[in-house]
């Protein structure tokens, strides 16, 4: 049976990448289906550190309550001597105190399985189901869209179904077809010297599962057991590594596993029970040149493969996401320029061309045999909760306050966060205790982000900016939120005309972590993007319309 349909968008492959995606077009209104070739939803726990930023994103979704419902704290790691003493503790991410600016540093884990069935439920709330059990098997591109051939078995027969989507978005992972299909070269390389295997298992005695348990450190044998968010089943990660594992013959006698388990891990009371899942994984480091080809954009592992050192993976994967969608989401919506969507390679490779340095990095040290025996084969530095990821040299970034000793654009794009001046490009940081003038109810920064607007924040500071404001009434409705905010020693509050949303800094953290007011720009105007980044920092009626220029067609 064959049969043709018409989308905006298609999304192949389920995963947290594609369902992010996804959920961020359908958000904006776009036409989108996502099809996955595996007949069930995967279960696994891989890719479970949800970062900082990954936090702050889903929230903007509407998704980060159920993620943190769901989800536990990241445990520190008891490392253990080979008489089963504990040698150390220490954290296996990095922890912050909350700051107003950052609220959320600490990462959380929740396994991939448990986070794609929590974004699925909120792709339903859109009527939008992934249709499992249907496969990509070729693509045809035109100027105006592209041709898509899927197959579906039902009841042994193939259904073919040709869909005609205006954009085709692959995120089914580094074995997928899409890139494939593209013919994007993976550049990079294999560790074939290196392996671990990875299962998801019963596991029975650990005495406290507030943990992460580890037991040598590579390159030396090693065993890790993780608790899960499913630790009432008693459902556990366990990582082994090491010059006398024999991976080959483990896939094949789970016995075999559990005698090298038991072997290295001298834990009494410890059992191991059932498997649920049993891999092997070894280092793959390889991303594609480009991240798009034509109508067809790749995001997560279809398009970039890190080491697991920094848990960084699926996290990069998400901000793919988000970049992306919302660019997609104007384009299909006719008031943006088909030119936008170039800025998600821009702005996109070479941050991951740097991210793939620093896990690389991370995996040497982990693997270094002269690694000091102090040093944390598993620590991670603080710019892994990527908080400092920045796009200062995208040619779509305004900043009208960066002077000429500040404007070295081709910086480190994983700086620290807050190691200089906030700018253009830059992650838009939040503001809590903001009093509504109208209402008196508090509200803060990240509750007025959206992945369906722009946020223009405009911190007058005494100065009168109803010029400037009316002016964003030109821009397409709704896609444009207008949030003034006034200095903490104001006295008098007048919502003013053609704003959204008047508040009052009651405690000065707008103002503090948007450096508002300063010499530069008296009038500080920051324009946040729909993923969370500033797009412009301007001063008046004139840097809105330069940046909204090359965002909108009619701009």
């Amino acid at each position: 049976m064959t049969r043709t349909t018409d989308i905006d968008v298609l999304v192949v492959g389920s995963g947290p990448t594609g369902l992010v995606c996804a959920l961020t077009l359908a958000q904006n209104g776009v036409a989108v289906r996502v099809v996955e070739k595996l007949d069930e939803h995967p279960k696994g726990q891989r890719g479970a550190a949800i970062v900082a930023r990954t936090q702050e994103l889903y929230h903007f979704l509407g998704v980060a309550q159920d993620i943190r419902r769901e989800g536990d704290p990241c445990w520190d790691l008891k490392q253990y001597d080979r008489d089963g003493n504990v040698l150390k503790t220490y954290p296996f991410f990095p922890k912050s105190d909350p700051t107003p600016a950052v609220p959320e540093p600490d990462a959380v884990l929740l396994g991939q399985d448990a986070t794609c069935a929590i974004l699925r439920e909120h792709l339903h709330k859109y009527n939008i189901n992934v249709e499992i059990g249907t496969a990509m098997t070729a693509i045809e591109q035109d100027k105006h869209g592209v041709t898509s051939r899927l197959t579906k078995k039902r009841e042994g027969t193939d259904n073919i179904e040709f869909v005609r989507a205006r954009y085709v978005v692959g995120a089914d992972g580094a074995k997928g077809i899409m890139r494939k299909l593209t013919n994007l070269p993976f550049v990079g390389e294999s560790r074939d010297d290196m392996s671990m295997l990875v299962a998801d298992v019963e596991i029975y005695g650990l005495e406290n599962d507030d943990y992460w348990h580890s037991w040598g450190e590579p390159p030396n044998d090693q065993v890790i057991i993780r608790p899960t968010d499913r630790a009432r089943e008693h459902i556990y990660i366990l990582s082994c590594s090491g010059p006398s594992v024999d991976a080959h013959r483990a896939l094949e006698d789970e016995s075999y596993l559990k005698e090298f388990v038991y072997s290295i891990a001298k834990h009494p009371k410890l059992k191991i029970g059932k498997f649920e899942t049993l891999s092997e994984w070894r280092p793959n480091i390889r991303m594609t040149e480009t991240f798009s080809s034509g109508r067809v954009f790749l995001i997560g592992d279809a398009a970039h493969v890190h080491s697991p050192a920094g848990g960084q993976g699926m996290n990069s994967g998400v901000m793919d996401s988000v970049n992306l969608g919302w660019k997609l989401s104007l384009v299909c919506k006719d008031v943006a320029p088909p030119a936008l969507l170039d800025t998600y390679s821009e702005e996109r490779v070479p941050f991951v061309k740097e991210l793939l340095e620093h896990t690389t990095a991370l995996l040497n040290k982990m693997f270094d045999r002269k690694r000091k025996v102090d040093e944390p084969a598993w620590g991670r530095p603080v710019t892994m909760n990527q908080l400092g990821v920045h796009y200062r040299w995208s040619s779509i970034v305004l900043d009208e306050r960066a002077t000429r000793e500040s404007a070295d654009v081709h910086a480190s794009a994983y700086r620290t966060e807050y190691s200089d001046q906030l700018r253009g490009g830059d992650r838009a940081p939040d503001a809590p205790g903001l009093v509504d003038c109208k209402t008196g109810a508090l509200t803060r920064l990240f509750d007025v982000f959206k992945p369906t607007h722009h946020t223009v924040i405009v911190f007058a500071n005494g100065h009168d900016c109803t010029e400037a404001i009316t002016a964003l009434g030109k821009y397409p409705q709704g896609l444009v939120r207008c949030v003034m905010i006034y200095p903490q020693s104001s006295s008098v509050l007048d919502d003013v005309a053609g704003g959204n949303l008047a508040v009052h800094d009651r405690d000065g953290h707008a103002y503090a972590a948007y450096a508002a007011g300063g010499p530069l720009l008296p009038v500080t105007i920051a324009i946040v993007r729909p993923d969370g980044v500033i797009g412009a920092l301007v001063g008046g009626e004139t840097g809105i319309e330069k940046y909204f220029s090359a965002i909108f067609t009619s701009a």
